[in-house]
């Protein structure tokens, strides 16, 4: 079959896929490649490498940079172009209920990582969800965050961040609580004070660390007859 496939090569006609290279069956002792580009057929010194015939053309990029167009678009059988994918709705001329984007996602993940794919994987560590289940991920409401979002939409939860108006300047952050509901709340009155998480000396001093137990357990599982029962 292999030789098959090279003798094929002795009738070179222009090929369509672009870099595709085969060796020249015309002259044996030739050790020169020739390019297939299309039109004509260019000889190169570089060695040669054989390959099965297919060829990977570059893919379309997910997120193109500089792509400012308005989303979305109307596809022809009936889908939503997004930035970076396709949305195809369950009823056709669906259309999304006015509101207000919010700059902020909290997304938490509510499905383990076991048995998933790789690039799930490798998408939800770039997020940072790929340890605890319990760990959140507040990331900007962007395009790019977006259409890598879409990718694992079924690992994830994505809530929008409600964040109250006039009042983000001089902020201080220990009187701000976020909910599990997107509720990003002001309240003055959990202000804690820097003096509350100060140890008291004395309950530092009476505090027993874990080798100071590990020494007196083993103390007494090693002398027994010392053990004071009363």
């Amino acid at each position: 079959m292999f030789c098959a496939a090279v003798r094929q090569t002795q009738f070179l006609a222009p090929a369509r896929a672009v870099g595709v290279r085969h060796r020249s069956g015309n002259n044996r002792n030739n050790k020169k490649i020739i390019w297939a580009t299309g039109e004509r057929t260019v000889p190169s010194d570089q060695p040669a490498a054989w390959s099965t015939g297919e060829v990977k053309h570059p893919q379309r990029l997910d997120c193109p940079l500089g792509n400012k167009d308005h989303y979305p678009k109307q596809m022809p059988d009936g889908g939503l172009q997004y930035f970076g994918f396709q949305y195809y709705p369950r009823v056709p001329g669906e259309e999304d209920p006015p509101c207000e984007p919010t700059p902020l996602h909290l997304v938490t993940r509510v499905k383990c990582l076991k048995k998933k794919p790789w690039w799930d994987k490798e998408i939800m560590q770039k997020i940072g969800l790929n340890k605890k289940r319990s760990d959140i991920a507040i990331l900007k409401n962007t395009p790019e965050v977006n259409a890598m979002l879409w990718k694992v939409k079924h690992l994830v939860k994505v809530t929008p961040i409600r964040l109250p108006m006039n009042q983000l300047e001089d902020l201080d952050p220990r009187c701000c609580f976020l909910k599990e509901d997107g509720e990003f709340s002001i309240a003055p009155t959990v202000k804690v004070e820097d003096a509350y998480f100060k140890e008291d000396a004395k309950l530092v001093a009476r505090k027993w660390d874990r080798d100071f137990v590990d020494r007196h357990t083993r103390k007494n599982w090693d002398y027994p007859w010392q053990i004071k029962l009363c």
